[in-house]
């Protein structure tokens, strides 16, 4: 591996948390250009490695959809679908 990430030696996630920030910042552009995206969480990280013959020091962070979207719909799709609902704000806050 070339170089060492920031922060690594005192805290190794700091390599996924940097991935994770990466994708966050690629959701949003995306986003404001009109380019759609999803998380895939249903794969099996194990399998898609080894579709994709990743080498095995490699971690799955994420893998993801993009692409003009058909359709536009305000409510999601996994509303729509009945797996979730939409929380009101006050069941998300915590206050201290």
């Amino acid at each position: 591996r070339q170089g060492h990430g920031l922060g690594r030696l005192t805290m190794p996630e700091t390599i996924a948390y940097s991935a994770v920030m990466a994708t966050h910042t690629l959701w949003l552009t995306a986003r404001a250009e009109g380019i759609g995206m999803g998380w895939i969480s249903i794969l099996e990280p194990v399998a898609v490695a080894a579709a994709l013959d990743a080498p095995a020091d490699w971690r799955l962070i994420g893998y993801f959809c993009l692409g003009y979207p058909a359709d536009t719909d305000t409510v999601p799709a996994l509303e729509r679908a009945g797996w979730e609902h939409r929380r009101n704000i006050e069941e998300c806050l915590i206050y201290r």
